[in-house]
């Protein structure tokens, strides 16, 4: 009788569960996206070619620093980039009708490269590197 009195009270709870919903688990917030690292400029004109080649991404930040920073003073700037070594430097020519020459030269491994280009200025995005 102990048994059957035990296994009704068990059924009589058990049928109380069925009725129930479970609760709601609150759906967590979704994890913020990592920040997106800052876009680097295409390179173009002398560094996009063979003058470019075999530099790091810090070899190539400064000199495209440089680049610019040589085109906006009509000045020549030295660049030295990552632990490699690589340096160079930036000879603008004169502006004429809002573009200008540059040559650039970059030493890797203690031996000189040399690349020209052309590069225009854009009164909404600064210069614009042409070739």
């Amino acid at each position: 009788m102990r048994r059957v009195a035990t296994s009704l009270s068990c059924a009589i709870l058990l049928a109380g569960c069925l009725g129930e919903t479970p609760p709601q688990v609150a759906a967590s917030a979704p994890a913020p996206a990592p920040a997106a690292a800052p876009a680097r400029p295409a390179l173009a004109g002398a560094l996009a070619g063979p003058l470019g080649q075999g530099l790091t991404d810090a070899d190539r930040d400064a000199a495209f620093a440089a680049q610019l920073a040589a085109l906006d003073a009509g000045q020549r700037k030295t660049w030295r980039g990552g632990p490699k070594g690589a340096f160079g430097y930036v000879e603008p020519g004169p502006e004429a009708g809002g573009c200008r020459d540059y040559a650039h030269t970059i030493y890797v491994a203690g031996r000189p490269r040399a690349g020209k280009g052309q590069a225009c200025r854009d009164a909404a995005t600064g210069w614009r590197i042409a070739s």
